[in-house]
């Protein structure tokens, strides 16, 4: 899937192929439709949080299961 991953403070969000694990049992798959990134992913671009780099931002996103 395509993703921005944050590569560390006061770099631009890089988009880049990453691939996920299968789901493990009591997990499901979303085909995600939308997604946001939120004011707490801002802070931790902008260096305000601890935020181990490379990670895949936010947690906002709606989709189909």
């Amino acid at each position: 899937m395509k993703a921005a991953v944050f590569r560390g403070v006061g770099l631009p969000l890089s988009f880049e192929e990453v691939e996920l694990d299968s789901p493990k049992a009591g997990e499901v798959k979303v085909k995600i439709g939308a997604a946001g990134i939120c004011r707490s992913d801002l802070h931790y671009m902008k260096g305000e949080g601890i935020m181990p780099a490379p990670a895949v931002l936010g947690h906002e996103g709606s989709g189909t299961v």
